[in-house]
């Protein structure tokens, strides 16, 4: 049956050609828009583990509305359950570039920088030590971009810094961080003593989400995200995101399976005589079934083969590109490929269901005389 399907997918070189690249065209977009999902979500959880222990205090209007000072680090401390908390400044290296790609100025307490970065290892040099004031830990690929090493030297806004650290790499916004002792970034910035946000540390046997409700509470003009709220978020952001993403993928899978049954249909029409001939001479209807829908289906996987092959290439190529301003779009993995090849053969079968119904329905007789 093999040969059969090779012979009449070969025969229509042209028309199966297009059709391989009606459905090739949507598993690269499942790739490629795919491949945006899985760093997104890559990159938000890498960066929450760093985080994910700890309660986030921000002031009422939010971080970049101000509010929150030294002070209120104070008063955090002060209530029932804190084991430790301390405020950080953040703010993008490059004013042109917001979001999570973009390079990030985080000030940290110079006595806190090991925490606050736990679990982030460094691949080279210290974390920031009490005393210090012009020194700065590098990620990964800031060093990169910069050329810089443990004892290098770093401008920001006109100040020059001593690399003392570079953070070994995470896949996280931590790739992309500058980190700097928090008060010489309040006066970088000219902020006096303002915190974008304050980290609080629950006691070990502390309930985070019940701490967080009584922070909220007991410090006035404050409000709070639990571990568990932020894990709540992250799903969300990351569901929207996802389903953004894969929609536009799908929607040029679909495109390529309508492609595969109008082939399958004309293909029907046009060997009405074939059929009849490979009943009459006693192929049972399963028969002509499993033949359209086997070339239905190895026309999916040509296509998904070739999908694959287009679409890993050009995040290679796009990845590669970016190299260039330390931006990662795209990843691959293995359950992303999976995905990708289990739907381009499920487009080829499922696009194939109706043609291969309407050639197994046909009478020998009546194929026969129609031909």
């Amino acid at each position: 049956m093999f040969d059969l399907i090779i012979r009449n997918i070969t025969n229509r070189k042209v028309r199966s050609a297009l059709t391989i690249c009606g459905i090739a065209l949507g598993i690269f977009a499942v790739i490629v828009m795919g491949a945006m999902s899985e760093n997104f979500h890559q990159t938000f959880e890498r960066s929450m583990s760093v985080t994910s222990d700890k309660i986030r205090v921000f002031a009422e209007s939010g971080v970049f509305g101000g509010g929150l000072t030294d002070d209120k680090v104070s008063d955090v401390l002060r209530v029932a359950g804190v084991k430790d908390a301390y405020g950080l400044l953040m703010t993008t290296f490059d004013e042109d570039k917001m979001g999570m790609t973009g390079k990030q100025i985080l000030g940290v307490p110079p006595e806190k920088s090991s925490v606050a970065l736990n679990p982030v290892e460094l691949k080279a040099g210290r974390f920031l030590n009490p005393g210090d004031s012009y020194s700065v830990v590098v990620g990964n690929n800031i060093k990169r971009e910069y050329g810089l090493e443990t004892g290098s030297k770093f401008e920001i806004h006109d100040k020059y810094f001593t690399v003392v650290g570079i953070l070994d790499y995470t896949g996280s916004i931590f790739d992309n961080a500058v980190i700097i002792p928090l008060e010489t970034a309040q006066d970088l910035y000219n902020v006096g003593d303002s915190v974008s946000y304050i980290f609080a540390v629950p006691d070990e046997r502390v309930d985070a989400e019940m701490l967080s409700k009584r922070i909220e509470l007991s410090v006035k003009g404050t409000s709070t995200l639990s571990p568990g709220e932020l894990e709540v978020q992250a799903k969300q952001s990351f569901m929207i995101f996802s389903v953004i993403t894969i929609s536009s993928g799908l929607l040029a899978a679909i495109i390529g399976g309508l492609c595969v049954m109008n082939t399958m249909l004309m293909s029907v029409a046009e060997r009405t005589r074939e059929f009849g001939i490979l009943k009459a001479i006693g192929a049972e209807t399963r028969d002509i079934l499993l033949l359209t829908l086997g070339e239905a289906s190895f026309m999916g996987l040509l296509g998904g083969i070739l999908g694959i092959i287009v679409g890993v290439g050009a995040v290679y190529i796009m990845n590669a590109w970016l190299e260039t301003t330390r931006i990662v779009l795209f990843l691959i993995t293995p359950r992303l490929l999976i995905i990708a090849m289990v739907f381009a053969l499920l487009i080829g079968a499922l696009s194939g269901l109706y043609p291969a119904y309407r050639a197994s329905k046909m009478s020998p007789m009546e194929a026969l005389k129609h031909a």
